[in-house]
C-alpha cells in the first residue's frame, strides 16, 4: 500500500491531512476512468454548488459587487469558463441530471422536468413522470462515483437522489437483469459509510400557506394540560383545531395585558409540547447583523404517515388584540430523504425544519397583501422577504451540519431561491416588455437585489467553509433566465394544422393525433411504437415535415417568425435532443415568446403575465450558466466555454475518482 492509501485509510483529520500532502507536494490525480478498485489521491476539499438561475452576464448587468459581492468576487478571483451550455431544453431537471452524470438526456433519460414514461410500448405519447425524480434517471450520478473510490461524499439536496438511479428502460440492450444489477450495486455504495446524501424535493405533504381564525375549528381549552405557565395577567385563552394533511394540530391563542399576542401550536394540547410563534409586523431591519426569519417559530416536529421525522414552522404576522382573527403562515412541509434512515434522523436533528423553497407564489397570488404592482404599500414584499430568509437559513444551517460532521472531500449542494426569483421578477426589468414602467422596473430592481443578496450570503458561507479548509468552491449553474409576455401554444399550432385533433370533451384524442405536444418543450410524433399510437415508422419524417413547417409558418402581430429554428432531434447528436424519453422536434423562439401545452387556446399566439423562465435552446446566450472554481491554489482567469456534461469528468479528473460511468463530457 503507497503513502496515499495508507493515507486515506487512515482518515486523517483534515488539516492533518493537507499538511502531510502539502510535504509530499502532490497534485490531485487525474484518473479519469481510472479502475474502482484504485482509491484516488486525497486532495484539499471540494464544495459543488449549484445556484438555480445563475448566468453570469445577467447577474453582471442588473446587480453590482456592492448588492451582490460574493458573486462578484468569485468571478474575479475564481478560474471561470467564458459560459456553459446547459442542457436542451434548458430545464431545471435535465441541465442538473447532465450536471451530475457527464451525461446528455438522450443518455441518461433525463430530457426535462416532465418527461416521457417509459417504456413507450406500455404508455402513450401523453403520459408523463417528474425528472426531478431518481426513478426515470438511467445513468451514475458523480456522488456514487466519488463514493465508490472511498471518498467521504456529501450530497446536500441534489436533484435525483437519495437512493439509486431507476434505470428504467432506455434502449433495447438495456435487459432488467442488467439494470437490476447497477440499482444493487448503486444501493451497496449508498450503504458505505462514507456517503451522506439528502434530497427533500421527492415528497411534499403540505403545500405553504396563509391561515387565518376562519381557517380552524373551536377546541376545548379544557383539553389543555400546562395553562398555569402562560402569564396570569393575559386574556383567557382560546383554543383552536386544526386539520392538515399531517394529522390534527392544537392551536392556543394567549397573550397579556396588552392583549392576545401569542399562538402555541401542538400535536397534542399540551403546553410543554408547543412552539410558540410571537405575532410581529414584517420585518424592516436589514438582515446584516441580526439572525435570518428570527420572528418564525422554531419547528415543531411530527412525524409523515410512515413514520418518516418532518417538520412544520410558523411565522405570525398579525393577530387581533381580542384574539378574534390572525395570519399564520407556514411553508411548505417536505420530507428531507437521505440514503440511510439513520442519516434522515440525524439531519432532522441537527439541521431540523429544512424548507425547500420561499412562498414567492404565495406573494404572486396576493395571499400577504397587494403586490407592489399592484399599488400596494410594500407589506406584501417584506413578508415574501421573510420567507426567502427562512430559506437561506435552514439551507446554509444543512450545509454548516453537513460539512462540519462528515468533513467531506466532496459535497455537492443545492440552491433554489436565484430562480424562483428570476421567474417572478426579472421580466419587470426587460425594456423590450410592452408594459415597462421605469419606475416600477427601479422599484422592483431594489426588491430583487435585496432578494437575491439572500443568494449572495448563502454563497458567502459556502466559500468561507471552503476556505476554512483550505479547499475549493465550485460555482456552477443549471440554465439561465429569459423574459416572456406571449405564449406559442404548441398543440393549438398542430390543432390548426390538422396534425392534433380534440375529441367532443376537449381532451386530446390520440386516434386521430399525429403529432402533440405532452410537456411543452418538445413536440413527440405518435408513433406506433406509443401505446395507442398511430403513425407508421416508415411515415415518421413525413409527420416531421408537416411540424417543421407548421411551427416556421406561425407569425406574430407584426408579420414575424415566432419560431425561428426547428430542431430534429437526430440530426442534432452535440445537443443530446431526443432519447427514449424525449421528444422528436424542438426549437428557437422570438424574444418575448413561451411555449405551452394547451390544445384548447382560442389562438396560436396569445398575450401572457409577465414572467421570465427557461427551457428555451441551450445555444442561446441568456440561457448559459456558469462555471467557476475558486479557493486554494487557483489562480484567477478565463478558459473556453464547456457543456454542463464536462463538469463531473472534470472534477472527477481533479479529485482522482474519474468520470461517472455513463458520461459523455469530457475532463
Amino acid at each position: 500500500m503507497n503513502l496515499l492509501s495508507a493515507t486515506r485509510h487512515a482518515r486523517l483529520p483534515r488539516r492533518a491531512l493537507l499538511t502531510v500532502l502539502s510535504v509530499l507536494g502532490l497534485a490531485s490525480l487525474a484518473a479519469c476512468g481510472a479502475p474502482d478498485e484504485t482509491p484516488a489521491a486525497t486532495a484539499p476539499p471540494v464544495l459543488l454548488i449549484s445556484m438555480d438561475g445563475l448566468n453570469e452576464a445577467t447577474l453582471r448587468r442588473t446587480l453590482s459587487p456592492a448588492q451582490a459581492p460574493t458573486f462578484h468576487q468569485v468571478f474575479e478571483e475564481g478560474r471561470c469558463a467564458e459560459h456553459v451550455i446547459p442542457a436542451f431544453p434548458s430545464l431545471t431537471a435535465a441541465s442538473h441530471a447532465a450536471l451530475w452524470t457527464g451525461a446528455w438526456g438522450n443518455v441518461t433519460g433525463l430530457t426535462g422536468n416532465a418527461l416521457h414514461r417509459l417504456p413507450r410500448s406500455e404508455h402513450t405519447v401523453l403520459a408523463l413522470r417528474s425528472g426531478f425524480s431518481y426513478l426515470p434517471l438511467g445513468a451514475e450520478p458523480v456522488w456514487i462515483t466519488a463514493a465508490r473510490h472511498g471518498l467521504r461524499v456529501g450530497g446536500h439536496h441534489p436533484t435525483q437522489a437519495p437512493f439509486p438511479a431507476g434505470f428504467p428502460p432506455l434502449d433495447t440492450d438495456q435487459t432488467p437483469e442488467r439494470a437490476e444489477q447497477r440499482r444493487a450495486e448503486q444501493r451497496e455504495i449508498l450503504a458505505q459509510a462514507n456517503i451522506k446524501v439528502f434530497n427533500g424535493y421527492n415528497q411534499r405533504l403540505l403545500e405553504d400557506g396563509v391561515r387565518r381564525a376562519a381557517d380552524m375549528t373551536p377546541g376545548s381549552v379544557a383539553d389543555w394540560r400546562g395553562l398555569e405557565a402562560l402569564p396570569p395577567d393575559g386574556p383567557p385563552p382560546r383554543a383552536l383545531q386544526w386539520d392538515t394533511p399531517l394529522g390534527q394540530l392544537h392551536v392556543l391563542l394567549h397573550g397579556d395585558a396588552e392583549g392576545y399576542r401569542r399562538l402555541a401550536v401542538a400535536t397534542r394540547p399540551v403546553l410543554d409540547d408547543a412552539v410558540m410563534v410571537e405575532a410581529h409586523a414584517a420585518e424592516t431591519e436589514a438582515p446584516d447583523g441580526r439572525a435570518l426569519a428570527r420572528f418564525f417559530s422554531p419547528p415543531l416536529r411530527m412525524e409523515s404517515g410512515a413514520g418518516e421525522p418532518v417538520s412544520m414552522r410558523f411565522r405570525l404576522f398579525e393577530i387581533a388584540a381580542d384574539g378574534s382573527d390572525f395570519l399564520l403562515y407556514h411553508p411548505a412541509v417536505h420530507v428531507a430523504e437521505a440514503n440511510r434512515p439513520e442519516v434522515m434522523q440525524a439531519y432532522e436533528l441537527g439541521a431540523p425544519g429544512w424548507v425547500g423553497n420561499s412562498s414567492m407564489g404565495l406573494w404572486s397570488r396576493g395571499a400577504f397583501g397587494p403586490r407592489l404592482d399592484e399599488g400596494g404599500d410594500g407589506t406584501a414584499e417584506a413578508r415574501m422577504l421573510e420567507t426567502a430568509e427562512l430559506v437561506t437559513h435552514v439551507f446554509n444551517q444543512g450545509s454548516n451540519w453537513l460539512w462540519s460532521t462528515l468533513e467531506p472531500e466532496f459535497m455537492v449542494d443545492y440552491f433554489p431561491l436565484p430562480d424562483t426569483v428570476d421567474h417572478y421578477l426579472l421580466g419587470f426589468l426587460d425594456e423590450r416588455w410592452p408594459g415597462y414602467d421605469p419606475a416600477l422596473a427601479t422599484t422592483i430592481g431594489d426588491l430583487r437585489a435585496r432578494l437575491w443578496a439572500l443568494a449572495d450570503r448563502r454563497l458567502a458561507l459556502l466559500r468561507d467553509l471552503v476556505a476554512g479548509a483550505g479547499g475549493r468552491l465550485v460555482l456552477v449553474g443549471d440554465h439561465g433566465m429569459r423574459a416572456s409576455w406571449q405564449f406559442l401554444h404548441l398543440n393549438v399550432v398542430l390543432r390548426e394544422a390538422g396534425l392534433l385533433v380534440l375529441d367532443e370533451d376537449g381532451e386530446i384524442d390520440l386516434a386521430r393525433t399525429r403529432a402533440v405536444s405532452p410537456n411543452g418543450y418538445w413536440i413527440s410524433v405518435n408513433t406506433t411504437e406509443w401505446d395507442q399510437g398511430i403513425v407508421a415508422p416508415a411515415d415518421r419524417r413525413a409527420v416531421i415535415d408537416e411540424v417543421s413547417a407548421a411551427l416556421l409558418a406561425v407569425r406574430d402581430a407584426n408579420g414575424e417568425p415566432v419560431v425561428t429554428r426547428v430542431y430534429v432531434a437526430e440530426e442534432h447528436p452535440e445537443l443530446g435532443l431526443g432519447g427514449a424519453a424525449g421528444g422528436d422536434l424542438y426549437w428557437r423562439l422570438a424574444p418575448g415568446f413561451r411555449t405551452t401545452r394547451s390544445a384548447s387556446a382560442s389562438a396560436a399566439v396569445t398575450d401572457a403575465r409577465i414572467w421570465a423562465g427557461h427551457g428555451f435552446d441551450s445555444t442561446e446566450a441568456d440561457m448559459h450558466t456558469v462555471y467557476c472554481e475558486w479557493g486554494e491554489g487557483v489562480a484567477p482567469g478565463r478558459t473556453p466555454p464547456i457543456r454542463i456534461i464536462d463538469v463531473a469528468p472534470r472534477l472527477g479528473a481533479e479529485l482522482g475518482f474519474g468520470a461517472p460511468r455513463d458520461a459523455t463530457g469530457t475532463p
